[in-house]
């Protein structure tokens, strides 16, 4: 069997990581990702994560980079290719009929939800905003719409309550790598029906807007600790600190009860294993935290470095 591989995120190259060890990685002929785009502050162009891993690898499998994916010369040249399956994972296009057709067994993505739950673009990050207690990974049959595809397989998957985005994206594409395994050599063995999903219980993972990182300390505790693991390790929920940007990475309830809650943002008292801070209802203890144009630090490095003082407000 001839399998392209799509996709661009870390998520996608966990799932290609298990592809790669398992009896498939040499019917593995090609790999589809984004372009290189300019990133950062600097502005360097920058291959996506996908084609990073393949070059450390130094796999000799051709890696494609199309501007679209649907466009004529592209979806041509797949036809030339006539691959047998095309298997996506966070890819970032959507794929038009002409290439969902090419494929003897069609295309199947590997999507970071339990479909019909958290459609769209970013799921991992909807379920840790929405304070979710499972996550899970859906392989679907590819059609037009956004992830509305018929299912092929399941798995689910507890969410922790140490796990960030950075965690749980890991755990998701392991265990969709998993799955994919099991549910390949069943759908082109006719041993699996694809099941129609529900419209009435779909919801949706759309973009996430820069606006959502920025951190209010005048929202509930629980909130907070959720936005913060949402957008760790990158891009980072921040606030501000005497005027600098600083990025919050490791969040949770201050277990310490008899402290007041004062005005939010307000540092209460520090310690070493973290700074707590006020919430509108509860303290939280900030254990990591990375300033504007520094690197990552603890909590006691930080305090450290910056002589804290209890009083002081992150805004």
């Amino acid at each position: 069997m001839k399998i392209f591989f799509m996709g661009t995120s870390e998520f996608a190259v966990e799932v290609f990581k298990v592809l790669l060890e398992s009896q498939f990685q040499d019917q593995i002929k090609g790999i589809v990702t984004q372009p290189d785009r300019a990133c950062g502050r600097g502005r360097r162009i920058m291959p996506p994560p996908l084609k990073r891993f393949v070059l450390s690898e130094n796999k000799e499998i051709p890696v494609f980079q199309p501007e679209k994916v649907n466009q004529r010369e592209f979806v041509e040249f797949l036809k030339q290719e006539s691959p047998d399956l095309i298997v996506v994972a966070a890819y970032g296009q959507i794929l038009k009929r002409e290439v969902l057709e090419i494929p003897k067994w069609g295309c199947i993505n590997v999507h970071a939800s339990l479909l019909p739950r958290y459609r769209g673009a970013d799921p991992i990050r909807w379920m840790l905003l929405r304070g979710e207690k499972e996550a899970g990974v859906s392989i679907m049959l590819m059609d037009e719409g956004m992830d509305t595809g018929p299912i092929l397989g399941q798995k689910a998957l507890p969410i922790e309550v140490e796990d960030d985005y950075g965690s749980l994206t890991k755990k998701l594409g392991q265990i969709g790598g998993q799955e994919l395994l099991r549910v390949i050599p069943a759908w082109v063995s006719g041993g699996i029906k694809p099941i129609p999903q529900s419209e009435e219980e779909a919801s949706y993972a759309p973009k996430i807007k820069k606006e959502m990182l920025r951190i209010s300390w005048a929202k509930p505790a629980l909130e907070i600790i959720n936005q913060v693991r949402a957008f760790a390790p990158t891009p980072g929920a921040f606030c501000y600190f005497r005027g600098r940007k600083v990025k919050i990475l490791k969040i949770r309830l201050e277990e310490d009860t008899t402290q007041s809650i004062q005005e939010p943002g307000t540092i209460v008292d520090i310690r070493k294993e973290g700074i707590v801070v006020s919430a509108l209802d509860k303290n939280l203890l900030v254990e990591r935290l990375h300033p504007e144009s520094k690197k990552p630090l603890y909590s006691w490095e930080f305090c450290c470095g910056y002589r804290l003082k209890t009083g002081e407000r992150f805004e």
